[in-house]
């Protein structure tokens, strides 16, 4: 019986509605702040220039920082609402033709229980940490976020409105060092490490924010920031004076260098198959960046090495008929990344594999931003969209080209226009191009719209030998098109539209999206299509003050429906769900899904499942989570679809014995059975262990090991590092693999269980010249 999607929507309305009574008699927000505090309201202020030599070590000793500007008085936003904080922190702004420097004093009444890390950058976020965001533009669109912990340990990231990039990484400058009354930093910022206008005197939009995670993780800023604020930067207090700053037409150049050997089975489905060992191979290539202006930047590179010194963790795809998504790591594509970045993902730099060279403009100009790429690239994936599955082929050449422009309107706001390209230059031809409008449009404070609106020509290659493993696939008006890569040529379009309210205690989000059956972005990552679907969250916060085990509580709806071209119902559900934050930095999400779904044209009722997650950072020492999916769930059977019980637990524990040494564990398992007899139907699980020492801020070791389950292969990675830079590194390592060749149906007879099955040795040096 089809339960109507109204009587599914009741019910979980139902069931948050009981959720709330529990909450409502919880004490008001409470005001920490005696009478005499109040948070700052003058926001802007001058930075001096220095003269001075400034030596970043960490004390704010130097001359120059006598004369510096001065900021204190910070405001509690975090637990508590623009309240007086339990501790003092100051910080010191000063600058010359070269650099911004900012002094940190970042007090405690407790140093003996200051979080801090020796450790790789960007991976200080749960350590004590203060740092500024700052938005050269002054636009409240983008911003840089450079922040240091009690050691000076790095960690910067681009803003893009609420959305962080922790991928980016720029050259600066850093120092810490923990007191008896706390602890104090130094950085200091190029110039021409950062973008801004080419303008005589600059003005940047500025927050600076400290994180202090103690019972709770109290976070404190220099300009207060309202619940009810949406837009972070429209709070955001004004650094002016810069005079005379540029980054110069500055030229860096990161030429590498990296040397291997590998070896293995000469049949790797065969545990008697006799070693090979390869020979040794080198290759170099370099990579370019020249400062046009102070603003726009011109990227290229040459052979570039794109392999990963560290693998992508694997992922469980049973019971998955999509293709899986894989972030970028690789550095020419990160930098400006966010320029190109979109409500629909139109552009998956992972799809331009093995490019010979590639260059790219990036840059802003008022409210305009531009960016344009151009690849050429070896072997192109092909990954390939249909209604219930995605498939992947590998492709040949081809050439991208990609086009991006946005335009500041209003408030933290835009529009902009997308074009990509890409065309097959092998004998076989092929081609897609896609062209899109998108918009974000900010109003009533709280409120915003997202639009996304593409069309596509795709023109496949005529060669069918790419798909001759895939299933035979019928699709677009009238089922004429057929998935086979025969050269057959489509038009398509697709479309996201969005309205969000983000305030203080009430938040919703409305969509509908349309992917057409003939919709393909072959520089994107689209993993199906042949959708229109429509739906709604919601939420109401509770923010719970002075409570001794409780911080904020948030029951939760969503709901929605999926049709397909055809007319027909292919997903429905409601999903009501509480959100709850707990002191010791814990919190817990918990969901109970109500859904009906059509797969291989059988529509399948009743399915029923508990989901969540928990985190806690609870101690410097060990932190951890864990998330699960318990109950009746899909089995995405082509030839026979019905309901099977489903038991989903990923589980991972960081544990820090000392302030150098990190060990990281996590555990994935997937476990489908049929609901009658129990029988298995599918069973895997990987484990993953990341062992690291760092035995300097420049210099560590480390070795990830992996089980695969499922492969029955074992992993072993180990490595050296010396990062003087994120682009100037050293490194050595390498790769192991070994199989159990016992009770293998698809081996060989071999009799002796784990053998390697491949070694991998390497040797990489990369330097940046900075002229």
């Amino acid at each position: 019986m089809t339960i109507p999607l109204g009587r599914l929507a009741a019910l979980c309305l139902t069931l948050v509605i009981a959720a709330v009574p529990a909450f409502a008699g919880q004490p008001p927000e409470s005001e920490r702040s005696t009478s005499e505090f109040s948070p700052n309201t003058n926001l802007v202020f001058t930075v001096p220039r220095g003269n001075q030599e400034v030596r970043i070590d960490g004390n704010l000793d130097e001359e120059m920082w006598r004369g510096a500007a001065r900021l204190d008085n910070f405001t509690e936003i975090d637990p508590g609402d623009n309240v007086k904080p339990a501790v003092e922190t100051e910080t010191y702004f000063v600058y010359d033709d070269e650099n911004l420097y900012v002094g940190f004093v970042c007090y405690d009444d407790a140093p003996g229980e200051i979080r801090a890390t020796i450790t790789d950058r960007d991976n200080i976020f749960q350590d004590d940490y203060i740092g500024i965001l700052i938005d050269t533009f002054k636009d409240e669109q983008n911003a840089y976020e450079f922040f240091v912990n009690p050691y000076g340990i790095q960690g910067d990231l681009r803003r893009s409105r609420n959305d962080e990039d922790a991928s980016y990484n720029a050259v600066w400058s850093s120092q810490g060092r923990i007191t008896d009354y706390g602890w104090t930093a130094e950085i200091a910022i190029p110039f021409r490490s950062i973008r801004f206008p080419d303008a005589a005197i600059q003005d940047w939009g500025l927050h600076v924010i400290r994180n202090r995670p103690r019972d709770s993780r109290e976070q404190y800023s220099w300009a207060p920031i309202s619940r009810d604020e949406a837009c972070m930067f429209c709070v955001a207090g004004t650094m002016s004076g810069l005079e005379g700053v540029n980054q110069g037409r500055n030229l860096e150049i990161l030429p590498y260098a990296l040397a291997g050997q590998s070896s293995g089975l000469e049949d790797v489905e065969d545990g008697t198959s006799p070693w090979d060992d390869g020979r040794a191979d080198g290759q170099a290539g370099a990579s370019l960046k020249y400062g046009i202006t102070s603003n726009y930047t011109l990227d290229a590179t040459y052979n570039p090495d794109f392999s990963q010194i560290e693998s992508d963790v694997t992922q469980i795809d049973a019971n998955e008929t999509f293709a899986l998504f894989f972030p970028e790591r690789r550095p020419f594509f990160l930098e400006g990344a966010d320029i190109f970045d979109s409500k629909i993902n139109a552009v998956y730099t992972r799809s331009i594999n093995d490019p010979l060279t590639a260059g790219k403009v990036t840059g802003k100009s008022n409210a305009t931003t531009v960016g344009m790429m151009s690849a050429l690239d070896r072997t192109s994936p092909y990954i390939v969209p249909f209604s219930e599955q995605s498939e992947f082929a590998e492709g040949g050449k081809t050439w991208s080209n990609i086009f991006r422009v946005k335009k500041d309107v209003l408030s933290e706001s835009f529009v902009g226009a997308l074009l990509t390209d890409r065309r097959n230059v092998e004998s076989s031809g092929g081609s897609n191009t896609t062209l899109s409008g998108d918009a974000r449009i900010r109003f009533w404070g709280n409120y915003a719209l997202e639009a996304h609106i593409l069309g596509s020509r795709t023109v496949e290659p005529n060669d069918t030998t790419l798909t001759e493993d895939w299933e035979d696939v019928r699709f677009g008006e009238d089922r004429r098109y057929t998935s086979a890569f025969d050269g057959e040529t489509y038009n398509g379009h697709a479309m996201e539209v969005s309205v969000n309210r983000s305030a203080r205690h009430y938040d919703f989000w409305v969509w509908y999206e349309d992917y057409s059956p003939t919709f393909r972005a072959e520089n994107g990552f689209i993993r199906r299509n042949n959708f229109r679907t429509a739906g709604l969250w919601n939420g109401y916060m509770f923010h719970i003050d002075d409570h001794p085990v409780l911080e904020r509580v948030q029951p939760q709806l969503s709901m929605g429906r999926w049709f397909n071209y055809q007319g027909q119902r292919i997903d429905e559900w409601a999903e009501p769900a509480i959100w709850v934050r707990f002191k010791k930095q814990t919190w817990i999400w918990t969901s109970y899904v109500l859904s009906n779904e059509r797969f291989s044209g059988e529509w399948v009722e009743g399915i029923r499942r508990w989901q969540g997650n928990i985190d806690t950072q609870f101690s410097p020492l060990i932190s951890g989570g864990l998330s699960w999916r318990y109950g009746q769930s899909l089995v995405r059977d082509e030839d026979d679809p019905r309901l099977g019980n489903e038991q989903t637990i990923s589980t991972w524990i960081n544990l820090k014995p000392t302030s150098q040494l990190q060990a990281n564990l996590s555990y994935n398992s997937f476990k489908l059975s049929e609901i009658d007899t129990g029988a298995e139907i599918d069973d895997a699980w990987v484990a993953r262990l990341r062992l690291t020492y760092q035995f300097t801020p420049r210099l560590f070791v480390r070795a990830i090991g992996e089980y695969i389950d499922w492969d029955n292969t074992i992993t072993l990675d180990p490595l050296l590092s010396y990062k003087i830079n994120p682009f100037t590194v050293f490194f050595v390592g390498s790769s192991h693999a070994f199989h159990d060749f016992r009770d293998d149906p698809a081996a060989l007879v071999d009799e002796r269980g784990y053998r390697q099955t491949s070694r991998v040795f390497f040797v990489k040096f990369q330097y940046l010249f900075r002229m």
